[in-house]
């Protein structure tokens, strides 16, 4: 199956980066949307057996590579989303974390909240508007789901942009934090509405909540000033390298059986030990290095991923329209997360950030592999009034919403970027005139 994948992802990559020149991100995910709208339409003419597409997709076991569990048995999973963080947090500078710390916060936290509250609402608006109606707490948990943004697309896409540092900063931080805190509220929604839940905490929801972050956050520290120590004093990439894997894989298999969340934890022990002097010099930055290549590799294969996954989920056109009509709802609730914010700060002189800015963190919001996940990890059980499953329904959505958002967004960023900063160019001259 490994090589099944990396083959595909090598070839895909090779013929985007040759001919398409698109962000790599996007290239390779568009090369398994074609690949599987290809194995849809021969199977659908009797060219080939459909099923074996679909079976090795599931094998891909999609959602416990990206969304932990819980429990002793649940050890290593949500390991590929934790090396991703790890990966990315790593190469960031942790003064640009700091300096817009308390917008991150915001985002990532309460910033979460309403967007998943804000897409249920306006779902539920679009659907009392055609006559029908669902239980506004599965709409929430379908919120959550599409809640978070994704690091690696951002983070890929803002480094070929020109966009200003301070968005960068912000969109870098936000990425980060967000999904952990996402996977969190999904998974307490769960368990609100099945009343199942692998944690010892019952129906105490808001002390679950606070133990699995804060509990992620202690253990996130701890373990990277221990390996942050082991990388002070190695004088050769190798060993950084072997330190490093061993921090994040141990997170992989103590964060699960502690309840707490691996991305949240592997994120906080990536920003300590990428504060180490060490990685400044030649040898850690070839292990610096290491890591930003295994970063755009695993994020290859993870777009890939997204691609085929259409292979899994029943198309119609009804079902597509409804699911693009939630992309403007989602760009419209997280105009207004960065805009409360945003205005407060701008009462009180604390921010230099301009509205276009604003607007350009909103475009940069696309959505990923993590929301693909939660949705996979919905139970069949919970169901829709009509008699369907939830899982069906969400699952189709938040596929047809991530590439959506992706193309339509990743496609347009540099070119709104490079309006963004003309026009800060043009006031600052203004202004020093």
């Amino acid at each position: 199956m490994l090589a099944i994948v990396v083959t595909f992802t090598a070839v895909a990559a090779w013929g985007n980066d040759r001919f398409v020149k698109l962000p790599s991100a996007i290239g390779v995910m568009l090369a398994g949307v074609c690949v599987a709208a290809f194995t849809l339409a021969a199977s659908a003419l009797g060219w080939v057996d459909g099923n074996q597409a679909k079976d090795l997709v599931n094998s891909l076991h999609f959602d416990t590579l990206l969304l932990a569990g819980h429990g002793t048995n649940a050890a290593g999973q949500g390991i590929l989303l934790g090396i991703l963080l790890f990966a990315a947090a790593l190469q960031i500078e942790p003064t640009a974390v700091t300096k817009r710390f308390g917008l991150i916060i915001w985002l990532a936290t309460i910033g979460v909240v309403l967007t998943a509250i804000g897409t249920a609402a306006g779902f539920q608006l679009l659907l009392w508007l055609d006559g029908g109606g669902v239980d506004f707490v599965l709409l929430i948990l379908f919120g959550a789901i599409l809640a978070p943004t994704d690091p690696v697309a951002a983070l890929s896409l803002l480094r070929q942009t020109s966009a200003p540092g301070r968005v960068r900063e912000v969109i870098a931080g936000e990425s980060l934090f967000n999904d952990g805190i996402s996977i969190v509220l999904f998974l307490f929604l769960l368990a609100v509405i099945t009343g199942n839940t692998e944690t010892p905490f019952e129906g105490r929801w808001m002390l679950g909540f606070v133990v699995e972050t804060g509990g992620a956050i202690v253990a996130g520290v701890v373990l990277g000033l221990v390996g942050r120590l082991f990388v002070a004093t190695s004088r050769k990439a190798s060993v950084i390298v072997m330190v490093s894997l061993a921090v994040v894989l141990s997170i992989g298999v103590l964060a699960p059986a502690f309840y707490i969340s691996c991305p949240v934890a592997c994120v906080v022990a990536g920003l300590i030990m990428g504060r180490s002097r060490s990685l400044a010099q030649q040898e850690g930055r070839m292990a610096v290095s290491f890591w930003g290549l295994i970063e755009q590799s695993l994020t290859a294969m993870l777009f890939l991923m997204i691609g085929l996954e259409l292979l899994v989920v029943t198309l119609t056109w009804s079902a597509v329209l409804w699911s693009l009509a939630v992309i403007p709802i989602l760009i419209g609730v997280r105009f207004i997360a960065l805009l409360v914010p945003w205005f407060i700060a701008k009462l009180f002189g604390r921010t230099t950030i301009s509205i276009e800015e604003v607007l350009l963190m909103t475009w940069c919001g696309l959505r990923g592999g993590v929301s693909i996940a939660m949705a996979i990890a919905v139970p069949t059980t919970i169901m829709l009034g009509d008699g369907t499953s939830l899982r069906s329904h969400a699952l189709l959505a938040t596929i047809i919403v991530v590439i959506g958002s992706i193309l339509i967004q990743g496609l347009t960023v540099d070119r709104l970027s490079r309006m963004v900063q003309r026009r800060t160019d043009r006031r600052a001259a203004a202004v020093a005139a």
